[in-house]
C-alpha cells in the first residue's frame, strides 16, 4: 500500500487516544490488602514470556491497585470472557476507597493453590502470579509476574476484548490467499510462503518462476514445512534471467502469491 494513504503525525501531534487502536483481552487483577481483596479491570494485560509463563499488567497512577502491588509479592489475573463485560465495566469504574467490589454477586472468587491471593472465576483462564519485577514508565508502571498456578475456564468461552470500547470476538478470519517472498543467491532460489490449507487435502505448494524475458519455469510441487507454512530452496533454471523476474506460488483453492526478484523496496 502506498504511504500516501496514511496520515503522518509527529510526536507533537500524536492524539492522546492513539493507544485505543490496540486490541487486548480485558484482565481482572486481584490483590490482597489489609481488609480483604481488591479487584480492578486492566485492559493492558499481556503475556510477556512463554516458558516460564510471565504476565505483565500496566497500571496508571490513578489505579489503587498500583499502590497495593508496590507492597505485594503476588497477585492474580483473570482474562475475561465475553460474559464478564458487565463485571469488567463495574470493576473498572470504582476504586477501593469507594466500595468493596467483592460484595457484588457477579464477582465470585476462587481459592488459590500456590499463592495467598484468590482469583476471579468465570474467565478464560485465571493466573496466580508471583511478582518478579516492576518497570517504571514515564507515566504508567508495569508489574511483571511469573505464573505459578493456572485455572482454566470452560473450553467454549471467548475473550472479552478492548479496542476503544469492549467487543466480542466474531468468526475466525478465513485465509483465502497465498503470501509469498523470494530471493536468490549462489544460483539458488529460496521461496517462502504462507496460506490456507489446501482445498483438495493434498499438502502441496506449486512454485513457478517467470523470468525477465517472460519465460515461465515450473519449479515443482513441494510439501509444507513443519508448522504448515512453506519454505523451499531450488536451483535457478539454466538461462533464466532474474532481473525483473517474479515468483508465483500456488495452492489448491487459494489465490496465488507473487514475489518480486531483482528489485528491493525502499527501506
Amino acid at each position: 500500500m502506498s504511504s500516501d494513504c496514511w496520515g503522518v503525525m509527529t510526536v507533537h501531534t500524536i492524539p492522546a487516544d492513539a493507544w485505543k487502536k490496540l486490541t487486548s483481552t480485558v484482565g481482572l487483577i486481584a490483590v490482597r490488602h489489609d481488609d480483604g481483596v481488591n479487584v480492578m479491570a486492566a485492559e493492558w494485560t499481556y503475556f510477556l514470556n512463554k516458558q516460564p509463563l510471565y504476565v505483565g499488567v500496566v497500571l496508571s497512577p490513578r489505579a489503587r491497585t498500583r499502590e497495593l502491588l508496590a507492597g505485594a509479592t503476588e497477585f492474580s489475573v483473570t482474562l475475561c470472557a465475553q460474559e464478564q463485560a458487565a463485571l469488567a465495566d463495574f470493576a473498572g469504574s470504582f476504586s477501593l476507597e469507594e466500595v468493596d467490589k467483592t460484595s457484588s454477586e457477579l464477582l465470585e472468587l476462587g481459592d488459590p493453590v500456590a499463592t495467598g491471593t484468590p482469583w476471579v472465576r468465570g474467565g478464560l483462564v485465571a493466573l496466580e502470579c508471583e511478582l518478579r519485577s516492576v518497570v517504571e514508565l514515564p507515566v504508567h508502571r508495569m508489574f511483571i509476574g511469573e505464573v505459578v498456578a493456572l485455572h482454566e475456564g470452560a473450553a467454549d468461552l471467548k475473550p472479552l476484548v478492548k479496542h476503544g470500547a469492549m467487543h466480542t470476538i466474531g468468526e475466525r478470519v478465513r485465509r483465502t490467499a497465498v503470501v509469498a517472498a523470494a530471493h536468490h543467491r549462489d544460483g539458488q532460489l529460496e521461496v517462502f510462503a504462507t496460506g490456507p490449507d489446501a482445498a483438495d487435502d493434498i499438502d502441496l505448494w506449486h512454485v513457478h518462476l517467470v523470468d525477465g524475458d517472460g519465460v515461465e519455469h515450473d519449479l515443482g510441487a513441494h510439501p509444507s514445512a513443519e508448522y504448515g507454512d512453506f519454505a523451499v530452496t531450488v536451483p535457478v533454471p539454466p538461462g533464466a534471467r532474474l532481473a525483473e523476474a517474479a515468483v508465483r506460488v500456488e495452492r489448491s483453492g487459494a489465490e496465488p502469491g507473487h514475489a518480486r526478484l531483482g528489485e528491493r523496496q525502499a527501506r
